[in-house]
């Protein structure tokens, strides 16, 4: 049934509020207000996947836009172009803050708002990097200078690890910049940098800038261009620590990209120290997981040892509101440059297929892989590391 309320501020206002209240409570990334032929629909994403709300009165849509857009600091007057913005609320005490996207649709805007809580950020291990994964990690970032990427899709959990690298590297005795788009999370000890393409503060022109401020460690957001990615390359050759995001599906996938981008295969060995590739998945909510007999062939599949005789799926209970899942926990690879996977990207006869070759002859552990063991740790479902890998 569709929210109906009369179009005076305090209702209007009050509506809204509500809306954000809900999501902070349900643990929302972002609230979708969606004009459709027929309904103006609210979706919140929970754990990666959209739900549905309570609809608002197609006769209220235009209100409840403008209302966003004015929280925003958007132009109400302005339908035919996206916009974008951000404003900060105080919601259930806590101070939050949002990202505000419009885009106009056939029947009317769209309006995505992303959740941006003021939260400590965690450490790679309560993210769901293994111990052994995330000292392997803690070594590589040890060092003075050399690249760390790390690698996924859209909404993979890319931001929250460099953050969690970022906060084993804060010291006092180490200057570090960053350039960003959007900053999520403050720092003590950290110059940060928000880009401004309008003002002509891009990536490219942030990160030369960044050079001139005598930096130890740099972290860029994301490489989104050939002059981005060369400079971030050459940084990390010239005496810096560079941490940086690439959208790829997987580790070995990275370094394909890399060349089609430009960066030359010999600065790419050269500089990259470490390729961490990574994906989120559900966790089970431990009040309604439901127990299921192991096989031959499933115990087979996951590698499971001899001592466990079953495995969790997603059932749904009222605490979970009926989901089956609550929270989400990171699938991770790590790939680390020796010598000899260098010098195999300096040839030019390497392919993706050579280099997951030389991989598998390793004993490489992929994100799938990464997803059986959770699984079989009861952390996560068989059909949800499916789903994302």
């Amino acid at each position: 049934m569709a929210v109906q309320f009369h179009s005076d501020d305090g209702r209007l206002a009050r509506l809204v509020d509500n809306y954000l209240h809900r999501a902070i409570q349900q643990r929302a990334s972002d609230i979708h207000f969606e004009s459709l032929a027929s309904s103006f629909r609210v979706r919140f994403r929970i754990d990666g996947i959209l739900h549905d709300q309570a609809p608002i009165s197609q006769s209220h849509r235009l209100h409840v836009i403008n209302r966003l857009k004015i929280l925003g600091t958007l132009d109400i007057a302005e339908k035919r172009v996206p916009q974008d913005g951000a404003f900060t609320q105080l919601v259930n005490g806590d101070k939050v803050s949002f990202r505000v996207s419009t885009f106009p649709g056939e029947h009317g805007e769209k309006v995505v708002l992303r959740i941006l809580s003021h939260v400590t950020t965690l450490a790679l291990r309560e993210l769901g990097m293994p111990n052994p994964l995330a000292q392997q990690l803690e070594a590589v970032v040890a060092r003075p200078h050399g690249m760390v990427l790390v690698t996924g899709p859209t909404g993979s959990g890319k931001t929250s690890t460099l953050y969690a690298l970022l906060r084993h590297l804060e010291t006092p005795e180490r200057n570090i910049v960053t350039l960003e788009d959007p900053i999520e999370y403050r720092f003590e000890h950290i110059t940060q940098g928000q880009t401004n393409p309008k003002a002509g503060f891009t990536f490219a022109r942030g990160l030369r800038a960044i050079l001139r401020q005598d930096p130890d460690i740099i972290m860029v957001g994301e490489m989104r261009d050939k002059e981005t990615a060369d400079t971030a390359f050459k940084s990390a050759l010239t005496g810096h620590l560079v941490l940086s995001s690439l959208h790829t599906n997987s580790a070995v996938e990275t370094v394909i990209r890399l060349i089609d981008m430009g960066v030359e295969r010999f600065v790419i060995a050269s500089a990259l120290r470490a390729l961490v590739g990574q994906r989120l998945v559900r966790v089970l909510c431990e009040r309604c997981r439901d127990p299921q007999p192991i096989d031959a062939e499933l115990r087979h599949l996951l590698g499971a040892p001899s001592h466990i005789d079953h495995v969790y799926r997603e059932a749904g209970c009222h605490s979970c509101n009926h989901t089956g899942f609550a929270g989400r926990m990171g699938l991770f690879e790590l790939v680390e440059l020796d010598t000899e996977l260098a010098d195999l990207l300096r040839s030019s006869d390497t392919t993706r297929g050579t280099i997951e070759q030389e991989l598998q002859r390793r004993g490489f552990q992929t994100i799938r892989d990464a997803g059986f063991a959770a699984v079989v740790a009861g952390r996560t479902s068989l059909n949800e590391v499916y789903r994302v890998t």
